[in-house]
């Protein structure tokens, strides 16, 4: 202890279940237990907090006095405290109630008594190990020698080690913090919306490729890939531009990432959480979550309130078998004196994989690069401004197609650019809190193809370029009455652009000569303007009962140029012969929409809570629905007239959070009216090329439940699942929706222990099941029912010599190198099967 009678504890991001608060990544705790948040204001601490070691298990003790859940939930909404997000920071309030001021060190605790998974209820736990059968044995070597010493080295070390069991003696598991349930920080186990977080610590342990491998154990959350590595996720039957993604709270939406949101635009490296909300969420988001919002949270920076500079360097690696794919990750975090910067440099290389069989899959190959950066500077104690900038460069992304013999299908180059600035501001007169954030977005994309008809001796020279952007602003304000009561209200404003060229070439096998040109916008000079204003209120009354009342209205408006398609024709020799040409023609047009949300949350018990929610949704069509005009062998245009979708949600659950005991499952029912597809058109748009046209066809409605849970079996043992059901119809002819996934789950069991304070270490095996998908949507084809197995293994150690917050991880993916198909995937699935065995190795540590 200092001479002043303080003692400094790391509480870094990276360790902080309740990440946040804003508390300083130094808490300082003085002799008298008072800490020191950001701001400098005084934090009374009544209960202590149990450590394991720095980076290790974390536990909190509340001594005599037994705080209720919803205890939890008032002092959070009370004292105005966030999480570590660009939804949300805020400050403690100087006035405190005794209540709350027993409740700080909650607030405070950056995890719960019993963390076997470090993640939510909803991440279930994979497990693999390597594949064994390859006739090259350089190949072998490369591929097995690095994982079998993970492995060696791992066994080694724990069979040394005395194992600790965890502590779980009158304590209480303090639920995840999130913010995109309701716009403002509340324990996940207090909101009625049903929510699922991937954490840091799940992130580091699974090693995933992408924010899309990251959601794959999500129940009630699927992916539509085209490869590897474009993807798009399917919430509750519902995807494409349905769900909403979200980077650190903002829409960076634009014409391209809202159809394939999941593509590896950011660098999983620099994510700290993905919050995942199932339903309708439009009367907070607006269009397009109609299926649900996944929230993308990258890591905040550290050290900014620390009274001197500070440093530290992190370094990430992942080594993965069926791609041969290499990944690093260099990231610098700094700060100090009100000011603080984090900033990570990556890379990442991957071959074609590998599927069950041990056959490759031509054009599966990526290549990028990426730098991120993120700054704040604490203008005043209650003021903060912040700056971010990523830069991610995919310099080749392969495009699997039909033929396995084509000779190239790729994005040469795919680039986005993200700049941000923002304000945040607390105890402002009449407002605790407000929120101000500009940002910008731009991205720019050109495929290449040589693609071989299946049908005719004939081969495509394919390349297009299509440049978007989106350009956004928004403000939140939040006010509260009372302890028991808050309003968040605001307005969001976001403009996205277009522009493209796209030419196809047609070949004759026999001696390449020029068949046919086609020439044409894929979408044309474009905009869209979105506007909207939202408000929402949350009250508790009594001890059991909390209220979300919300509303939103949306205002669009979109413009496009009129496009012309060209179609020229040669002869044997590449003459021209003839030329086509048909005008598209586009008119402005404008959609409003309001929109409702009601919520309840009732607490049968402190540990049981029933939840209830009741809204509407709706999607205004994209610029691609309303103005594209692509093809080749088949044309599809848009239809500037198209009505918005609207959805009707209901939803209702249960949740459980006992010490032994957490989970939840809901039950849910969707109906979407003025669905929209595209339907073949009697009449060709030119040539006699069959021609699509996107139309408002159905209305359609899903509904099905999903769930999970996990079992503290032993003071080391928990037994995790997870299962979700969806059923899509047409409502007026019956028939199925198409890209419905199947009944799909997941069961397994993990070890945890602790050895000592050196390091903690873990074993977890799992099983993945996919059922049977035999109600096909017309068009489409029964598939087989699968199952995988997996397998994981690693070691956190707090310190290695003048390494710390040191992590190695083991996974094997598809330990038995099945060979399988998704459903999602069935208008490839004649082409594309998913990858065989994969081993996983990463290393993370930082000094």
């Amino acid at each position: 202890m200092t001479a002043g009678g303080e003692v400094r504890e790391k509480m870094g991001a990276r360790n902080r279940k309740v990440s946040g608060f804003f508390c300083s990544p130094y808490h300082t705790r003085s002799a008298a237990g008072m800490g020191r948040c950001f701001g400098g204001r005084p934090v009374p601490d009544h209960h202590t907090c149990r450590r394991q070691g720095r980076g290790g298990e974390e536990s909190m003790q509340l001594g005599s006095r037994n705080v209720s859940m919803m205890d939890v939930r008032r002092s959070i909404l009370t004292c105005k405290r966030t999480v570590n997000t660009a939804h949300s920071m805020s400050m403690l309030s100087p006035q405190r109630s005794l209540r709350q001021s027993a409740l700080a060190p909650l607030a405070q605790s950056s995890a719960s008594a019993w963390e076997p998974s470090g993640m939510t209820l909803s991440t279930p736990w994979r497990i693999m190990i390597p594949p064994l059968i390859d006739t090259d044995i350089a190949f072998i070597a490369l591929r097995l020698l690095i994982p079998l010493m993970v492995a060696g080295g791992l066994l080694l070390l724990v069979s040394v080690l005395p194992v600790r069991a965890a502590d779980d003696s009158d304590v209480h598991r303090l639920d995840e913090i999130v913010v995109t349930a309701t716009r403002s920080a509340a324990r996940s186990f207090d909101v009625a919306a049903p929510v699922a977080v991937v954490d840091e610590k799940r992130l580091a342990e699974t090693a995933p490729a992408s924010a899309a491998d990251a959601l794959d154990e999500v129940p009630g959350v699927s992916l539509v890939r085209g490869g590897s590595w474009e993807a798009h996720p399917v919430i509750r039957g519902l995807g494409g531009s349905r769900v909403l993604v979200l980077y650190d709270g903002d829409r960076e939406v634009n014409l391209w990432s809202g159809r394939a949101p999941l593509t590896p635009f950011i660098d999983v490296g620099s994510i700290a959480r993905i919050e995942v909300v199932k339903g309708p969420a439009s009367a907070l988001y607006g269009t397009d979550a109609l299926g649900g919002v996944i929230n993308i949270i990258t890591k905040e920076v550290d050290f900014a309130d620390s009274d001197t500079w500070r440093f530290e360097n992190t370094v990430n690696g992942r080594y993965a078998s069926v791609d041969e794919g290499w990944f690093g990750r260099y990231e610098l975090a700094a700060g100090g004196k009100g000011f603080g910067f984090r900033l990570g440099l990556s890379g990442r290389d991957a071959n074609n994989y590998e599927d069950g069989n041990g056959d490759e899959v031509n054009n599966s190959h990526f290549e990028n690069r990426n730098l991120d950066f993120k700054a704040l500077h604490n203008i005043a104690d209650n003021h903060r401004l912040t700056a971010a900038v990523r830069v991610n460069e995919i310099d080749d992304m392969g495009v699997p197609q039909k033929d396995p013999t084509a000779p190239f299908s790729h994005f040469d180059h795919f680039d986005t650019g993200s700049y941000k600035l923002g304000y945040e501001g607390r105890e402002l007169g009449l407002f605790d809190e407000i929120q101000a954030r500009l940002f910008y977005v731009d991205q720019d994309r050109a495929f290449a193809g040589y693609l071989p008809s299946p049908s005719q001796p004939v081969y495509t020279l394919k390349t297009n370029d299509i440049e978007t952007s989106a350009a956004g602003a928004s403000l939140q304000l939040t006010v509260t009455p009372g302890a028991a009561q808050q309003l968040i209200g605001g307005f969001e404003l976001v403009r996205e652009d277009s522009d493209s060229d796209e030419t196809q070439v047609i070949h004759r096998n026999k001696d390449d000569s020029i068949a046919k040109r086609l020439t044409f916008q894929p979408v044309p000079d474009a905009e869209r303007v979105h506007f909207g204003i939202f408000a929402q209120d949350e009250i508790t009354i009594g001890n059991r009962l909390t209220l979300i009342a919300g509303g939103r209205y949306d205002y669009f408006t979109a413009d496009a140029d009129d496009v012309t398609f060209t179609d020229e024709r040669f002869d044997g020799k590449s003459k021209l012969t003839s030329t086509t040409a048909s005008i598209n023609r586009f008119s402005d047009e404008s959609d409003s929409a309001a929109t409702f949300n009601l919520g309840l949350v009732y607490a049968l018990t402190e540990h049981l809570h029933l939840t209830g929610t009741v809204g509407s949704g709706f999607r205004a069509p994209d610029i691609f629905e309303r103005y594209s005009t692509r093809g080749g062998g088949v044309i599809y245009i848009g239809d500037p007239n198209l009505d918005p979708e609207y959805s009707y949600n209901f939803d209702a659950g249960i949740k459980a959070s006992y010490a032994r005991f957490r989970g939840g499952i809901d039950g849910f029912y969707n109906r979407v009216d003025d669905y929209i597809d595209t339907v073949r058109q009697a009449e060709s748009f030119i040539s006699g090329v069959p021609t699509y046209k996107y139309t408002n066809v159905q209305d359609a409605e899903l509904y099905g439940f999903d769930g999970a849970a996990e079992v503290l079996l032993t003071a080391n043992l928990t037994l995790f699942g997870t299962v979700a059901y969806v059923v899509g119809e047409d409502r007026d002819s019956g028939d199925r929706l198409s890209n419905i996934p199947p009944l799909n789950g997941t069961l397994g069991a993990r070890w945890e222990a602790a050895a000592g304070d050196r390091l903690t270490y873990w074993f977890e095996a799992a099983g993945e099941f996919f059922d049977r998908q035999d109600h096909p949507a017309p068009g489409e084809s029964e598939t087989a029912g699968y199952a995988t197995a997996n397998l994981r293994t690693g070691l956190r150690m707090p310190a290695l010599g003048p390494l710390h917050d040191v992590m190695l991880a083991l996974n094997v993916e598809n330990l038995f190198d099945k060979y399988y198909r998704s459903h999602l995937r069935l208008g490839q699935s004649d082409f594309i099967p998913e990858p065989g065995c994969n081993v996983i190795t990463s290393l993370r540590f930082s000094f």
